[in-house]
């Protein structure tokens, strides 16, 4: 249901076009054109939509930094020109890179030193390097989760607008309803008042007694507060119809139950407990918040190991070309790094390898190694403790919408049934006004009672929408 809200809303943004246009009342659309045009006009939804591109196009981004990458440089190069000739050095190198390879490399780069028509090249090597231990892999497998998150969160939030936006609609729909109720109510108000001042004067009360005077004041005071809802209903009504993209006009003599929807499609209300609770917002918030904060708590690891491997051609530190390997680690605050560059070929004058070693020491690092590993303990509990917040929530929320359900389906039968009698009473009252047995008065009342009960049914089909609506953005999509 989720997905169809969805796609509806989203073909609207394609294809929808609709302008302002000046209505009479006699021509009002129907309510689904008035709820395309209101969500349409919803500058929120707007901005939800162009933020879930920004996240797509972010997303495309990382993806390229953590794919495959070559870099070509000249390095700095030097060039000097003189009465004895011109020299030019350089030192041009060339890497390519896989992150997602553990961090696999492979580079190039040579001396190149040129005077006049003599050209050396000297240093050049081969290499290939790759991370044995490390968290660079995982690192890199963070950064794509999260602008993958990020993406399916710009996605939900278009929904969750798209069905904020209509229970907007339809709340806003269900209060100009009260206000044609609250008419109606004012309405009998003056009938009943109205028919009391009629037996008033029939009992023969004259113009100046207090019983006649307050009889006849309460008539008036019934009328000016009907005009004073009208006013109020009015200014609702106009406002109501602007967001919608229609202009419409209102004369005095305006049936105010044309303003009642008639081709409301009653929804069947969804079962909250049908949905999957892996599903429920806060549940899977706090359970993705603790599966990628976990992640990332592991991939920063207090220990590391990686390789080198090469090959140098005329290695200035062994005067001949060299097979070159390197191992580096830490752990802790301790860095360790030895390599070893073996002279191979022709022409060399040695045959002993060159040997090179590193050590660092922090033992800063020992302590806040340690801190670091309570902090993040205590981090996890709250995290836990998040994702069973959540799911009491869940269980105290199926009870809320459950209690709200029985409440309006109660109240849906009792309108029936309403209906159903004010209906035969307004057909006997009818019969019994043509014939003269009853006052228009006491017709009108009867009219008004059944446009009323009218009136609540249908606010009662948007309470079920709305309901609808109340569940569904409780959870999220897959």
């Amino acid at each position: 249901m989720k997905k169809k809200l969805f796609f509806l809303f989203a073909s609207l943004f394609i294809f929808a076009v609709l302008t302002a246009e000046e209505l009479p009342a006699a021509e009002l659309p129907d309510t689904t054109t008035l709820l395309l045009s209101y969500v349409e006009n919803d500058a929120e939804l707007k901005n939800l939509t162009l933020a879930a591109k920004k996240a797509e196009l972010a997303y495309q981004s990382s993806k390229i930094d953590n794919g495959f990458d070559v870099t070509l440089s000249s390095g700095t190069v030097r060039l000097q020109i003189s009465e004895d000739g011109s020299s030019l050095t350089a030192k041009p190198s060339l890497k390519a890179s896989l992150p997602q390879a553990s961090n696999l490399s492979l580079s190039a780069q040579t001396n190149i030193s040129s005077e006049s028509s003599d050209t050396k090249m000297s240093d050049t090597s081969l290499s290939a390097a790759v991370d044995i231990i490390s968290s660079s892999m995982l690192s890199n497998k963070l950064t794509k989760l999260k602008a993958e998150r990020s993406v399916t969160e710009a996605q939900r939030k278009i929904e969750k607008r798209a069905i904020a936006a209509e229970k907007e609609f339809y709340t806003e729909l269900k209060g100009l309803l009260s206000s044609i109720s609250t008419i109606m109510t004012k309405r009998q108000n003056l009938y009943e008042d109205s028919l009391d001042f009629e037996a008033k004067k029939i009992q023969g009360y004259s113009k100046s007694s207090s019983t006649y005077r307050q009889a006849e004041l309460k008539v008036i005071s019934d009328q000016h507060e009907i005009d004073s809802a009208i006013h109020n209903f009015k200014y609702d009504c106009l406002v109501f119809y602007k967001k919608c993209g229609y202009d419409i006009e209102l004369d005095e003599n305006a049936d105010f139950m044309s303003f009642v929807p008639s081709g409301i499609e009653e929804v069947e209300p969804v079962d909250a407990s049908q949905f999957d609770k892996a599903l429920y917002s806060e549940i899977e918030s706090s359970t993705w918040n603790y599966y990628i904060n976990s992640m990332e708590r592991s991939s920063k690891k207090t220990y590391s190991l990686s390789a080198s491997a090469g090959y140098t051609f005329e290695n200035s530190s062994t005067k001949s070309d060299s097979i070159d390997a390197g191992l580096s680690g830490s752990i802790g605050g301790i860095t360790l790094g030895a390599g070893v560059s073996i002279p191979i070929g022709e022409g060399k004058t040695s045959n002993s390898p060159v040997y090179t070693f590193s050590a660092s020491l922090s033992p800063n690092t020992f302590r806040k190694n340690s801190i670091t590993k309570q902090q993040n303990e205590i981090t996890e509990e709250q995290e836990l403790l998040a994702i069973e917040s959540a799911e009491a929530g869940y269980e105290t929320k199926l009870v809320e919408l459950g209690q709200k359900l029985d409440s309006l389906l109660w109240e849906k039968k009792t309108l029936e049934e309403n209906i159903s009698m004010y209906e035969a009473l307004e057909k006997d009252m009818s019969a019994l006004y043509k014939q003269g047995y009853i006052s228009e008065t006491e017709y009108l009342s009867s009219k008004n009672n059944l446009n009323n009960s009218i009136i609540k049914k249908v606010s009662n089909i948007i309470d079920l929408i709305i309901y609808n609506d109340d569940v569904i953005s409780n959870f999220v999509s897959e």
